[in-house]
C-alpha cells in the first residue's frame, strides 16, 4: 500500500515533534543513539516506558532504517515479514514487535527489497499503545473526533477493501497542513454493531448523517499510521 493511496485518510497533530528534523534526512533520527539495544537481544532502551515512545510520528522518518529499529526497539523485535496491503494484496516491510499485539505495527518502504525511503507506519490492533501525537488511538470514537475537529467528518462507507477512509476534515482543527513532511492516518471501523447502524458501501458520509443518528457511539478508530510521501507520491 503506497503512502499516495492513504494521504486521503489522514489527520493533523497539533504541532510537529522536535525529533523530526526540518528540512533535513539522516540516517539515525535524533535520540538513535540513546541506551541503544544489544544486537540478537529483544532489549529495549530505558525509555520504552515513557509513553512518548509509542507516539506517532515520534521519532520515525522517511530516513529510518532497518538498523536504526534494531538498535530503537530490540533485534529480537524487529522482524522482516510481508506486510498487508489492500485487496489482499502484501509487500515487502517489516513488523514491530509482532508477537505483541500491544505494540505491533506494520513498516511499508518506497524501495521493499532494500527496505529503504520509510513510506508508511501502521497500527491496526485492538488495545495498542500507538497514539497519534493529538491522543487519536486505535477505538477512538469518531464522537470523539468530531468533538476534536470541531466540524462534521466525511468518510468513506464501510464493508469493502477501502470502507472507513477519512476523506474530508471540512477544514476543521484536524485538517492536515500541505506543507508537512508527514500525514498522519486515520481510518474507521464500527466494530461488531449491527448492519442498520452505519453506512456501507463505495461512497462518502459525512458523520452527522441523520440517518444514523447513533454513529458517533458505533463507529471508532481502527487504524491509525503515519505516511512519509516521497518523491513518487508528491
Amino acid at each position: 500500500m503506497s503512502a499516495a493511496c492513504e494521504r486521503g485518510s489522514s489527520t493533523q497533530p497539533p504541532s510537529r515533534p522536535a525529533t523530526v528534523a526540518d528540512g533535513a534526512r539522516v540516517a539515525d533520527p535524533p535520540g538513535a543513539a540513546s541506551g541503544p539495544a544489544s544486537p540478537g537481544t529483544d532489549a529495549m532502551p530505558a525509555d520504552a516506558a515513557d509513553p512518548a515512545t509509542w507516539r506517532l510520528p515520534g521519532q520515525f522518518s522517511a530516513a529510518t532504517t532497518e538498523a536504526w529499529l534494531r538498535r530503537r526497539f530490540g533485534d529480537g523485535n524487529v522482524r522482516v515479514a510481508d506486510v498487508p496491503g489492500g485487496e489482499g494484496e502484501t509487500s515487502r516491510g517489516i513488523v514491530l514487535f509482532p508477537d505483541d499485539p500491544s505494540r505491533r505495527a506494520y513498516l511499508y518502504f518506497q524501495d521493499a527489497q532494500q527496505l529503504r525511503s520509510l513510506s508508511l507506519v501502521r497500527v491496526m490492533d485492538p488495545g495498542s499503545r500507538w497514539r497519534l501525537e493529538n491522543g487519536i488511538g486505535i477505538g477512538t470514537p469518531l464522537s470523539a473526533l468530531v468533538a476534536m475537529n470541531g466540524k462534521p467528518i466525511r468518510f468513506s462507507g464501510f464493508d469493502w477493501d477501502y470502507g472507513g477512509g477519512i476523506s474530508d476534515w471540512k477544514g476543521g482543527r484536524l485538517e492536515p497542513a500541505g506543507d508537512e513532511p508527514q500525514w498522519p492516518i486515520v481510518r474507521l471501523t464500527h466494530g461488531d454493531a449491527p448492519p442498520h447502524s452505519y453506512p456501507m458501501g463505495d461512497a462518502v458520509f459525512s458523520s452527522d448523517d441523520p440517518r444514523y443518528p447513533h454513529l458517533g457511539d458505533v463507529v471508532s478508530v481502527g487504524e491509525i499510521g503515519m505516511s512519509f510521501p516521497g518523491e513518487d507520491d508528491l
